[in-house]
């Protein structure tokens, strides 16, 4: 279990910097990007329709890891991370894996199939709980 917490970790930073450079990389104020990226940001940066998603996507990612990473440790503390909770964190990290490269694309509908897929690991973690 703690390696899927790991991973969902890095697949977070990996919505962090993805939103971050895809932003700056949209960006049409003065200056190169590195000027831009290391400034004070007091103007707010217009963003690409890709930013905007990847932006989207990340908030949407933090909402997820607010259910993830708590029931993940509660199944390691109650010694319940087998089985199918373990399950269901693998499903959850695949699928938000695969979130940001489907949401970025655009792909209609594609992007709620995956986060109905790991909204399903969550719930498979949760029910490993209660049993």
């Amino acid at each position: 279990m703690i390696d899927y917490i790991l991973w969902a970790l890095l697949l977070y930073f990996i919505y962090i910097v993805v939103h971050a450079v895809m932003k700056l990389q949209s960006s049409k104020g003065d200056g190169n990007l590195l000027t831009i990226g290391l400034g004070t940001r007091d103007t707010v940066l217009e963003k690409s329709v890709a930013a905007q998603r990847c932006g989207r996507a990340q908030r949407n990612m933090e909402e997820a890891m607010f259910f993830f990473l708590p029931v993940a440790l509660l199944l390691i503390v109650t010694g319940k991370a087998d089985g199918m909770g373990l399950t269901g964190a693998l499903i959850f990290v695949i699928a938000r894996a695969a979130y940001l490269p489907a949401y970025y694309a655009g792909v209609f509908g594609l992007r709620s199939l995956i986060w109905m897929v790991g909204a399903a690991g969550l719930i498979m973690m949760v029910l490993r709980l209660t049993n």
